[in-house]
């Protein structure tokens, strides 16, 4: 039982610290390719997909 809370306790230690660390980096969270993120690391032709499929959502949104 004390390995136990010995392990839950040092999880949530290093989840807090990983919490506290992205709130002060001032960062905003960023997709994978597609999604609402600026800097996608995939090939040219599926950033391409990306922006057709996104402007499509967006005309749907539109009306």
């Amino acid at each position: 039982m004390q390995t136990f809370i010995a392990s839950a306790f040092i999880f949530l230690v290093v989840a807090a610290a990983m919490a506290v660390g992205v709130i002060f980096s001032n960062r905003s969270l960023q997709g994978s390719c597609g999604g609402s993120g600026t800097n996608c690391s995939c090939s040219e032709t599926r950033q391409r997909e990306c922006a057709m499929k996104r402007e499509a959502e967006e005309a749907q949104e539109a009306g």
